[in-house]
């Protein structure tokens, strides 16, 4: 019992860097990129995710970058790691029932 609990809190210590990680990884490439031609396309973001973008929530929560591509990128990966977060914290806090 105590090897399995073992292994399961090193794969969520894992899942987490691994997730931190690659949002940080983001977030650098986002700020080099902000404002040059590197920058995606807003045009190409489709009519459902251009007036999201396009909202008057977002221009006024969530001004981070000049791209409304990176922004939206952003915000969906803050989301991802607040759900899983929850989650997580849920399934470490609850105790399991023994199926004796």
């Amino acid at each position: 019992m105590g090897k399995k609990k073992e292994k399961g809190s090193k794969n969520l210590i894992r899942k987490w860097v691994i997730t931190i990680g690659g949002f940080v990884v983001m977030q650098i490439v986002f700020i080099l990129t902000d404002g040059t031609f590197l920058e995606a396309n807003s045009k190409k973001l489709g009519d459902v995710a251009y007036n999201i973008v396009d909202s008057k929530f977002f221009y006024d929560w969530l001004i981070l970058y000049v791209s409304p591509f990176f922004n939206i990128i952003t915000l969906l990966a803050v989301l991802h790691i607040i759900f899983h977060g929850t989650k997580d914290l849920a399934r470490i806090s609850i105790p399991r029932r023994s199926s004796n």
